[in-house]
């Protein structure tokens, strides 16, 4: 449900600055690295801030050509993304930090909680990721931090970009962004952004993705004391879902051309569409206190038919494989099991409402400072779900090493009405304190006190005894920073995390029987780390050690459900971000992970030590774009993550390890004039065959491959 409490405080705020790109003839400044966050809660400069906190803003989406959410979210060091049920095989399956982050998205801090693939970026201005447990900002959830989407809004300025793009693999991409200032003296603005976008993925037979969206926004009293801000977004997505590819549980690699495309052309599907609106108000009532509240309402409606690669048998799967190893590839048939042509279609709607008083007194000659941030938010959450069955592709033999994309047989489709009915209701009230000492101490203070309704309806629950669900959930923070220079911090904090069984009810995952009635999941963070500011404030540079553990996981002992596992993930982050030069610019972070099961079930497969799913131990992301002077800019840089555990304690078998792989970047600009300039990205630079989302559980292996390389020329107007 919406943790609205995070919106967008659109309200004049000149040294709260965002992310901004500003080419002065050919010096570039202030790009990659922002100096707060859109968040009302967060009042302090992103370096005084006691957390990690990664932020990607839209300088760097543009230069790095990443589109979609996906593509973004590679170069947050620590993320993985996986291949999960609910017919996400290509949505969102985010794990960050080694846990689960898929319920853990909001959108100008309204959460984010439908179920769909959040597929483009066309309409972000940045998006932030915060690191480590903390429901006190996010709301419930949040059991390794959470992500916000930071979306466009009319500005007090008038401008038109267009970009047209085209690569390999049929890339086709269209974008405008127009905004006008209508009224100077009133502050009235509007703004609009489109995007239609069609491709083959690279690397990938037959898998293609096609969308087309639509943003507006309108914008009274920009800059003076009182600005309301309504906006509509508008999105429709037709992909071909792809699951990937069948894999050895073993782990032994199979010699099958990584193209292959193991779903049904002709029956699999995915169709949504996306419509959010919002109305923000920003009051500055004095030099001191404002005023920020907002509405929000959003619907989803997806169809998805998906076919996994998944063997019936590991026997059957294991006999393609040796008769590929003995060239007989005509007769390498195995029988298809799990999920062909099952489908499910949704309707998630999000209302959600939230007023808050932010009171900023600054410190003076020495003296001591304070900012206050109160507030309350209301929010209901429902989502309806049917089910298809395609019958006909039972005991299907597919040819592993050249499968046809179309089943050829015959099929029949039926629809299955009210598998889910539910409702999730939220009530939340919030208090964010921090007090300055002079301009060398800072210590804050934050709660929420959440109450969480659940009503479970629709044929899947009809089992249960008991259909509502309420839980009241408090969760805290505290920090303390010491600044030994103007630009630089040292801090330590703590955090915690409540995560109520039923959070998945209305969003990306089913609640089971077993688990509906227990309490909340609980995640503790605790963080030390130091920013420092150089070159003018222009390079950012931050380090952190943390350890974020799960206290109470769910586990079965003697064949009870008790509240007794333990979860601990432990490590290191440090980045680097901003301007070296004037010409010079950098994004560049490296995390290390160690995870662990320091708690687990009697019999379980996953025993103590063992690391935890998703959790690379190594993991960095490098981009840097340089600035010749003559209209020419130059960039590149590199993804790696390095091998992770993909099991989970339904696994049957040796463990499957995801194996490391680099990705290498690059791009080109030549800038013609001020208004013309022509941009060439290439990704995945090695043509490196990876698997970038995998599923290794109930004795199977199947993983979705990355994509292959992609060249793409943007052509960019401005006026």
């Amino acid at each position: 449900m919406p943790a609205a409490a995070l919106a967008q405080d659109t309200a004049p705020q000149p040294e709260r600055r965002l992310g901004t790109i500003t080419v002065t003839g050919t010096v570039i400044e202030d790009s990659y690295r922002p100096d707060t966050v859109a968040n009302p809660l967060v009042t302090q400069p992103l370096r005084d801030t006691p957390r990690t906190v990664t932020v990607l803003d839209k300088s760097f989406l543009d230069d790095t050509q990443a589109v979609s959410f996906s593509d973004a979210l590679r170069n947050v060091p620590g993320i993985t993304l996986g291949v999960g049920e609910g017919g996400a095989g290509s949505g969102d399956f985010i794990n960050l930090r080694g846990f689960d982050a898929s319920n853990d998205i909001a959108i100008d801090g309204f959460a984010d909680r439908l179920q769909y693939s959040r597929s483009d970026v066309f309409n972000l201005e940045q998006i932030e990721v915060y690191k480590g447990a903390n429901t006190a900002l996010s709301g419930a959830g949040g059991a390794a931090g959470f992500i916000n989407l930071v979306t466009k809004r009319a500005a007090a300025e008038t401008f038109a970009n267009a970009d047209l793009s085209v690569g390999n693999r049929g890339w086709r991409r269209a974008t405008a962004d127009a905004n006008v200032l209508l009224d100077e003296a009133r502050g009235i603005a509007a703004r609009i952004n489109l995007m239609a976008h069609d491709q083959d993925v690279a690397g990938r037979d037959h898998v293609g993705r096609s969308r087309f969206g639509i943003a507006p926004s309108l914008a009274f009293g920009i800059g003076q004391d009182t600005t309301l801000t309504a906006s509509l977004q508008y999105q429709e997505d037709d992909n071909l879902i792809d699951y990937g590819v069948p894999l050895l549980a073993s782990g032994a690699a199979a010699n099958f051309p990584l193209s292959n495309y193991y779903g049904w052309r002709n029956i699999d599907r995915e169709e949504q569409q996306l419509l959010i609106a919002t109305v923000t108000l920003d009051h500055r009532i004095s030099d001191v206190v404002s005023l920020n509240a907002g509405l929000r309402w959003g619907e989803v409606q997806r169809e998805a038919v998906w076919s996994t690669p998944r063997p019936a048998s590991q026997a059957s799967l294991q006999a393609a494989v040796d008769a590929i190893a003995a060239g007989n590839t005509a007769g390498a048939l195995y029988t298809i099991g799990g999920p062909q042509g099952f489908g499910r279609i949704s309707r998630n709607e999000v209302a959600a409402a939230r007023a808050g008083v932010v009171i900023d007194h600054p410190v003076r000659e020495g003296g001591i400072g304070n900012s206050l941030a109160i507030g309350a938010e209301i929010s209901r959450e429902s989502l309806t779900r049917d089910t298809i069955t395609t019958t006909g592709l039972a005991g299907t033999q597919r040819n592993l090493f050249a499968p046809e994309p179309d089943f050829a047989g015959p099929f029949t489709q039926s629809r299955t009405y009210g598998l889910f009915d539910n409702t999730a209701d939220r009530l939340a009230v919030y208090a964010f304190d921090t007090l300055k000492i002079g301009e060398a101490l800072q210590f804050s203070l934050g709660g929420r006190f959440e109450r969480f309704d659940v009503t479970l309806g629709g044929t899947n629950y009809a089992m249960l005894t008991t259909r509502d669900f309420r839980e009241d959930l408090f969760s805290w923070q505290a920090g303390a920073v010491y600044k030994p220079a103007e630009n630089a911090s040292l801090y330590v904090s703590y955090s915690d995390a409540r995560q109520p069984q039923t959070l998945g009810a209305t969003g990306t995952g089913t609640v089971t029987t077993a688990n509906a009635a227990l309490p909340a999941l609980k995640n503790e963070n605790y963080e030390i780390g130091g920013k420092i500011d150089l070159f003018g404030d222009r390079l950012a540079l931050a380090a952190a050690l943390f350890r974020n553990s799960r206290v109470n996981q769910p586990i079965t002992i003697d064949g009870d459900i008790v509240l007794a596992g333990r979860q601990r993930v432990q490590g290191a982050e440090v980045s680097a971000t901003g301007n070296i030069t004037d010409a010079w610019q950098v994004f560049a972070a490296y995390t290390y992970l160690d995870s662990e099961i320091q708690r687990a079930a009697t019999g379980a497969e996953l025993t103590v030590g063992e690391e935890l799913a998703g959790a690379p131990r190594h993991s960095a992301t490098l981009w840097s774009t340089y600035d010749t002077g003559i209209g020419l800019r130059v960039g590149g840089g590199f993804n790696y993550v390095g091998e992770f555990n993909t099991r989970n304690s339904s696994v049957a078998n040796a463990a499957w390890q995801g194996g490391d792989y680099w990705l290498f970047n690059a791009m080109a600009e030549y800038r013609f004039t001020d208004n013309l300039a022509l941009q060439i990205n290439a990704n995945n630079l090695a043509n490196e065959r990876y698997f970038e989302r995998i599923r290794a559980t109930d004795g199977y292996v199947i993983a979705v491959p990355g994509e292959g390389r992609t060249v793409m020329g943007t052509l960019r107007v401005s006026f």
